[in-house]
């Protein structure tokens, strides 16, 4: 028959096990989740330059409408706020 010692060894191997088990996945599931951010904040940088250079580009070919949108916007926004 098992000592109680020889139990509480058991039970100390079984909950060290158990935490470096933890420890493991925990270690697995923050370097995914950094991978991941690191990802989306990629494909976010890529999609704010896109917009970008493409308001850019509205802004050279349409100059004149640019600065009447621009006036408009701060008449209403004056408007509003009075």
């Amino acid at each position: 028959m098992a000592t109680t010692k020889e139990k509480n060894q058991d039970s100390q191997e079984k909950v060290k096990d158990a935490y470096h088990l933890a420890e493991e996945a925990t270690s697995e599931a923050v370097s995914s989740l950094k991978d991941h951010a690191k990802e989306s904040l990629n494909e976010g940088s890529a999609k704010v330059k896109s917009a970008t250079h493409q308001a850019e580009n509205m802004i050279k070919e349409h100059p004149l409408l640019s600065v009447g949108c621009a006036f408009l916007a701060g008449w209403a926004i004056s408007k509003i706020t009075k």
